[in-house]
């Protein structure tokens, strides 16, 4: 219980008082989704942005750079992109490095679930004890329509994308939720795409996440042209959810080399 209470994007109360350091050291991806664009800089306060990629040589010492400038108890070492976590060698190397200096705080990624079951072990071995897991869909057809290709042993695109997808996605959350992983589900609300279905979402996933995360869509890339869920459409998506699994309510959507408090403006 103190690992859900003392993750700052688990628990609404933590958020406004522990910190976490995202690790940017994940450049390449595995899926296309329509509304990711990747960028570089210092501009966009966005899922997918990140300065700079790192090496994993460089990790020890910019962790070491931050947690001295935060007043605030670090709790939390995250892996969150740019790009597919569990796509990327860097990932594990980071990992492993971090496991060995760090051992009392949390080793959490965020992940598009694709490579999920094939990488728990892996994930196991380096003391992973949180996942978050973007699932848009369990309808392979609403899936195609927000996934433009993936890649999962070859390139799939259409019906065949969103199958896997779907597959792919709940095999690696019941898997994880097995191994005693506590996972927290992302879901993009993404109007007139699966607003009808993140209640299904819900369901689906009620017996294997913690918590469900509903964020609102960011109009760019393939989806610049849908508009972004108002507030009060959000907020309904959550409490029609919350029948079957709890709701967080304060994501900021961060960067993948965010740090600090989540809810605090530095």
């Amino acid at each position: 219980m103190n690992s859900l209470l003392k993750h700052p994007c688990y628990s609404d109360w933590a958020h406004f008082k522990y910190s976490r350091i995202h690790l940017p050291v994940a450049k390449k991806c595995n899926m296309q989704c329509n509304y990711c664009v990747r960028k570089f800089g210092k501009e966009e306060n966005s899922p997918g942005t990140c300065e700079r990629i790192l090496s994993p040589s460089e990790i020890l010492s910019y962790i070491d750079r931050i947690l001295s400038i935060l007043p605030e108890e670090t709790t939390t070492l995250g892996i969150a992109g740019p790009g597919e976590p569990l796509f990327n060698e860097e990932t594990f190397e980071t990992l492993n490095a971090v496991k060995e200096k760090y051992p009392r705080l949390y080793k959490c990624i965020a992940t598009n679930g694709i490579l999920l079951e094939d990488r728990l072990d892996r994930l196991l071995d380096c003391e992973v004890t949180h996942v978050t897991v973007t699932v848009n869909a369990v309808n392979p057809e609403t899936a195609s329509k927000i996934y433009s290709w993936v890649n999962y042993g070859k390139a799939y695109t259409g019906i065949e994308a969103g199958e896997v997808v779907v597959e792919r996605q709940m095999r690696g959350i019941i898997e994880a939720s097995k191994a005693g992983l506590l996972i927290k589900v992302n879901t993009v609300y993404i109007p007139g795409i699966n607003d009808s279905e993140i209640v299904d979402i819900a369901k689906a996933i009620s017996n294997y996440a913690y918590v469900m995360n509903i964020m609102p869509l960011i109009p760019r890339g393939k989806f610049s042209n849908i508009r972004a869920p108002e507030r009060r459409e959000v907020e309904l998506a959550r409490r029609v959810a919350s029948r079957y699994i709890r709701q967080f309510h304060n994501c900021k959507l961060c960067r993948a080399d965010a740090y600090g408090v989540p809810g605090k403006v530095y």
